[in-house]
């Protein structure tokens, strides 16, 4: 029972200082700070190595998991004039909504928003709908959210 409480806190632990620094968490739980007591690591397999390169992945992450609203998708000779004037068009009509093109070969596809809801997606979708018949949502990278 010790030994899930320590390995329950150490995750905790881990958790909460990783959005603050990288692989520091084990230098932290090493050392005795005033107030905190002792802390010992016990582990089977090499958890240090594994959380550290957990952690580098994570930062080296474009985005988050999430959903966007994708508006339009062409390909062909004029699909970049195309879709560069498709954004231009969603700019003007919904300002307060960043949107992305997407190169898969052969298509390019225009995306709106940054949501990390399906529900918050929906709101936008609903919203457009009418005027863009083909929108549908989409799991997509997202950007980070501003602090």
């Amino acid at each position: 029972m010790l030994r899930h409480f320590l390995i329950l806190s150490s995750i905790i632990l881990f958790l909460l200082n990783s959005g603050y620094s990288q692989a520091p968490i084990f230098v932290s739980l090493k050392t005795n700070q005033l107030g905190w007591g002792k802390f010992t690591f016990i582990s089977s397999v090499n958890a240090e190595n594994i959380i550290s390169k957990h952690i580098s992945i994570n930062q080296k992450a474009k985005g988050i998991p999430g959903y966007r609203v994708q508006v339009y998708f062409t390909s062909g000779t004029d699909a970049k004039n195309q879709i560069n004037k498709m954004k231009t068009e969603l700019r003007n009509s919904f300002p307060e909504y960043d949107c992305y093109i997407i190169y898969e070969e052969p298509f390019f596809k225009l995306r709106m928003g940054d949501f990390r809801t399906k529900i918050e997606a929906y709101k936008l979708f609903c919203k457009i709908k009418d005027v863009y018949p083909s929108a549908f949502i989409v799991e997509d990278l997202i950007a980070f959210p501003s602090l």
